[in-house]
């Protein structure tokens, strides 16, 4: 089979190479590919820098929809056939991968592979970021900061089918404003204005009727961060998922206090390895949304194979607004 090798994360060095197919384990399936989501966890992985990156040579992706080739020998909840998108440890960007069982799930009929694998992670993590973390509730004033990524735009579309009164679609790049409010934002928030500290306080107040957020989603860290704070009506919440920005913020914890201010972190990793049953309710929950048209995956490009730096280098210099999906065949 073809797959993407990463042989040195020191230099960047990674091509598509001829590999022998894998073999799944006891408690695994293997999958033949149809489409590969394309995170900013590859871009990481690219440069040695995400923490779960197994020692080289190894294949980056984590989202890869298509069909069961082969279950292990204790697999019952699979069989040859089956349709499902498997959430791979890594591995995914290749023509076949190899899943634990317990982390793929069925596709129902209507859902296309390259929409499952756009969908992914960035919707898994969206959507237990907001629920099961920030508790959100219908009738909300919701701030997604770094909203025009993966994850933010899926959350922009995720708060609004969610029963958000209002979604705040907070950018560091304002010119992706059109795309976010296309996706269910109701007005974007400028995150590179002068003197932040004070101005996304001001912002959020004139569009709120001085009401301020009850949940903020952060993905970007840094000045961000303590700004959204400062915005954050009385006993609202901050839910931490990343920190794009490069810069991991302090707490000021008397502030906290002030205003009944929760502040929690986020990642969809914990369920994953925790094996919890959580993420398959929350993958047939977001099956359902998107079938009842109240979601969308946010796919910006659909890549062949042989393109995968280019939705990779795209990620890398902020050019994508969504999802870039690889296509096998």
């Amino acid at each position: 089979m073809r797959a993407v090798i990463i042989t040195d994360t020191s230099n960047r060095s990674v091509a598509i190479a001829d590999v022998p197919d894998p073999v799944p384990g006891d408690d695994e399936i293997l999958v033949d590919v149809k489409a590969c989501g394309i995170n900013f966890t590859d871009l990481l992985s690219l440069d040695g820098k995400y923490q779960n990156n197994p020692p080289p040579p190894f294949t980056p992706g984590k989202d890869s929809a298509g069909i069961v080739e082969a279950v292990g020998a204790n697999v019952t909840g699979h069989k040859v056939g089956d349709r499902v998108i498997a959430h791979v440890i890594h591995g995914g960007m290749a023509e076949k991968a190899v899943c634990p069982a317990a982390l793929a799930f069925p596709l129902p009929d209507g859902v296309d592979y390259d929409a499952a694998a756009a969908m992914g992670l960035a919707y898994l993590t969206a959507y237990l970021a907001l629920t099961r973390r920030g508790g959100l509730q219908p009738g909300e004033v919701v701030q997604i900061n770094g909203a025009s990524g993966g994850v933010g735009l899926a959350s922009v579309s995720l708060a609004k089918a969610l029963g958000a009164k209002t979604v705040l679609a907070g950018l560091t790049t304002p010119s992706k404003g059109e795309a976010v409010m296309a996706a269910g934002a109701d007005t974007v928030i400028d995150l590179t204005a002068d003197d932040l500290k004070d101005n996304l306080r001001a912002q959020v107040m004139a569009v709120t009727d001085k009401h301020g957020i009850d949940l903020a989603f952060d993905l970007v860290g840094g000045e961000v961060f303590d700004a959204t704070l400062r915005a954050i009506a009385n006993e609202g919440r901050v839910v931490v998922s990343g920190f794009t920005s490069g810069t991991i913020p302090a707490v000021r914890t008397n502030y906290l206090l002030l205003k009944n201010i929760s502040v929690v972190g986020s990642t969809v990793n914990y369920y994953i390895k925790d094996g919890s049953p959580l993420v398959g309710e929350a993958q047939a929950a977001l099956y359902e949304l998107l079938l009842a048209g109240k979601i969308d995956p946010n796919i910006m490009n659909r890549l062949k194979f042989d393109d995968y730096m280019d939705g990779i280098t795209m990620l890398e210099e902020r050019k994508i607004v969504g999802k870039s999906v690889l296509l096998m065949a």
